[in-house]
């Protein structure tokens, strides 16, 4: 039994059916799931390899936050009684601008130290995309290869990062340290949200697109803000999916959430990180990979066309016609019992009787003939209701397609506003030749 439970382990299950390609994802959505629940190995050590570069960052930040506790807890700001000798009655106020001191060091150190996670990120999305193209991966070989590929970008994108962190920041813990008019503090305050959130939403397609594409810098942060305007609906509702189980774990207290808590260390990362590349795939599908030349669209699926949909539909119906197929090769046998019948041979034939069984089988074969046309006739007329319902659904999805045509006006008006011939590098075409595609593939 033992043994039988290794082989299984080892092995995996007996008598599984040959894979074939109409076995893989058919949808971006399946992707995810596929590479979620049956690469869960693989989701955890990309998660501990990010945590790894993640580090430094996650030190500083309980080094600061242990050391204002105990500086609040040592010095009671909050008494307003005053403190010292000669008496500081403004207390609260001093202990207001320690703490934004304390928050402007922390988050000044902290955009070096996102430079270093950084690193560990342009690995971690590399491993993602391979994983999520239906690749074979060595997780610590390919996430250091990504690591080589894209450390330099990776760098500079976590900077900017950083910088837009410590902004944001600066507006909130400094709101009333700063001795600012009331209007220019809430201003200053809205704009630091606002070009927060840019940043946050631009670092998906950052990240996505360098680990894709072979771009330059000033193109990718271009494209990057295009498809942040363009898609922002979507890239919230992606915003939320990630945050979702931070803000579930939040609501649970700390003593019963622990287990939870671990495993979100061990997958939210990778968690995160896979749902960024699922969903900017299923962008780049559908914006990018039409005009790129060598672009491979619907990677890691398997998408019918049109002419493997109809023989798929052929088959079906095929299948369902209990007098097609297998059922008809029965129906024709049986009909020896059931339809016209031959007369058995005596011991003793003599030609007359050879004759009436060729009349007898000649019966036989038109009954068989007569049969089968009508089973073609019928097949014909369903096929017939199949097109003419592909058709139907073709004319709606135009329809809706240009319903839905003020989502890409972004583009539309950013090509129509170059005078001259536009760029290899707009987002319409990405520059990617086929040559270049091939090598960020499989280097």
């Amino acid at each position: 039994m033992a043994k039988g439970l290794m082989n299984r382990l080892i092995m995996g299950k007996d008598n599984l059916p040959d894979f074939t390609p109409d076995k893989l994802p058919g949808s971006r959505f399946a992707v995810f799931k596929d590479v979620f629940f049956n690469r869960i190995g693989a989701m955890a050590k990309i998660s501990l390899l990010c945590l790894l570069f993640m580090l430094p960052a996650i030190a500083w930040i309980f080094f600061m936050s242990m050391t204002m506790s105990v500086d609040s807890s040592i010095i009671p700001y909050s008494s307003n009684l005053g403190i010292g000798y000669p008496v500081i009655t403004n207390a609260a106020l001093i202990g207001e601008y320690r703490t934004f001191m304390y928050n402007v060091r922390l988050y000044s150190v902290l955009i070096p130290l996102l430079m270093i996670a950084g690193v560990g990120f342009a690995g971690a999305f590399h491993v993602m995309k391979m994983l999520a193209w239906g690749e074979g991966v060595a997780v610590g070989t390919t996430f250091f290869q990504g690591v080589k590929k894209n450390w330099f970008r990776f760098i500079w994108i976590f900077f900017y990062l950083g910088i837009s962190l410590f902004v944001l920041m600066f507006n909130i813990t400094g709101f009333n340290a700063l001795g600012y008019n009331m209007v220019l503090k809430v201003i200053a305050l809205v704009l630091a949200i606002i070009q927060f959130v840019i940043m946050l939403f631009m670092m998906l397609w950052l990240c996505t697109q360098e680990v894709t594409y072979k771009l330059k810098a000033i193109p990718l942060i271009r494209n990057s803000f295009l498809f942040t305007i363009a898609l922002a609906i979507q890239t919230l509702f992606i915003m939320v999916l990630c945050a979702l189980p931070i803000l579930l774990l939040m609501l649970i207290p700390l003593q019963f959430g622990v287990f939870l808590w671990l495993i979100f260390i061990v997958l939210g990362p990778a968690y995160i990180i896979l749902i960024w590349t699922v969903y900017s795939q299923w962008a780049f599908d559908r914006f990018v990979n039409d005009k790129v030349k060598g672009a491979v669209k619907n990677r890691g699926m398997y998408v019918k066309n049109p002419e493997t949909e109809k023989q798929s539909e052929i088959e079906r119906i095929k299948a369902r016609n209990t007098q097609y197929g297998a059922a008809y090769v029965s129906r024709r046998l049986s009909s020896i019992d059931d339809g016209k019948t031959f007369t058995p041979l005596a011991t003793n034939f003599s030609r007359s009787d050879l004759m009436k069984m060729n009349e007898e089988k000649a019966q036989m074969r038109e009954e068989i003939d007569r049969e089968k046309a009508e089973v073609d006739a019928q097949l014909e007329e369903e096929m017939i209701a199949y097109e003419e319902q592909k058709a139907a659904e073709k004319k709606n999805k135009k329809k809706k397609k240009n319903a839905d045509k003020p989502q890409e006006m972004v583009f539309v008006e950013y090509k129509k506003k170059k005078k001259k011939k536009p760029d290899e590098d707009e987002i319409a075409t990405i520059p990617v030749s086929e040559e270049e595609y091939v090598d960020e593939d499989n280097e």
